[in-house]
């Protein structure tokens, strides 16, 4: 072939070379989608317990909510911040107190925060020794059987203001003393061995009782005797 032919081939490969269409670069693989982070549960505020029963007892008062645990409680001996806790949780923010004078030689002065409603707490001020080695450190007058800011009262054998003698009978009151109101029957002592000794004396909780069998106050605590 002459050379002017070749030449001219080699052209025309060359052309045809340089008008191929590329080869098809391979498609790049999409990264598989983030997994989408799953919300991690909000905290719950535990709820605040809700006061439903007040319980008088010999040896104290306890605080009981609506599911029946107790959330507070106080011995008679107890500091007053410690029972004004218990007893602000139940009723709401305790009132000015008022003082009650004591008689200068057996009893001490006291403070009386007159709950609204027919509940009242005492407690021993201006003392020289530890509460616990007075006669009576602190005590409770309940003169209401309705609930007051919604919490109920009771003693621990389930007296209530309103209640009749015919309830308190049925816990067959080892002790009865004349009151004012009435009679005041006594139940639930502290340390059932010393309700008859003669020279000690163990708190209890009184029922006292009008003359038409109504139950108009419960006290807490109230001594077995008087030794003084």
């Amino acid at each position: 072939m002459p050379r002017r032919l070749l030449a001219l081939a080699a052209l025309a490969v060359l052309s045809l070379t340089a008008c191929a269409a590329p080869a098809p670069s391979s498609t790049p693989t999409a990264a598989p989608a983030a997994a989408s982070a799953t919300p991690s549960p909000t905290p719950t505020t535990p709820s605040a317990p809700v006061p439903a029963e007040l319980v008088v007892r010999s040896v104290g008062v306890q605080l009981y909510d609506s599911a029946g645990t107790e959330i507070g409680a106080f011995a008679w001996a107890d500091e007053t911040a410690t029972a004004l806790a218990v007893l602000e949780l139940a009723f709401g923010p305790a009132p000015v107190p008022s003082i009650r004078a004591g008689d200068g030689t057996h009893y001490a002065d006291y403070e009386a925060y007159e709950f609204l409603g027919g509940f009242t707490y005492f407690t021993a001020i201006n003392l020289e020794k530890p509460r616990a080695e007075y006669f009576l450190p602190a005590t409770v007058q309940v003169d209401t059987g309705e609930p007051i800011n919604g919490v109920s009262i009771r003693t621990g054998d389930g007296l209530r203001v309103g209640g009749t003698l015919a309830q308190v009978l049925a816990l067959s009151p080892p002790l009865n003393y004349p009151h004012a109101l009435g009679t005041a029957y006594l139940v639930d002592p502290a340390d059932p061995a010393l309700v008859t000794d003669l020279e000690n004396s163990t708190d209890m909780v009184a029922a006292v009782v009008d003359g038409d069998g109504t139950i108009m106050r419960i006290s807490a605590p109230y001594p077995s005797r008087s030794l003084i």
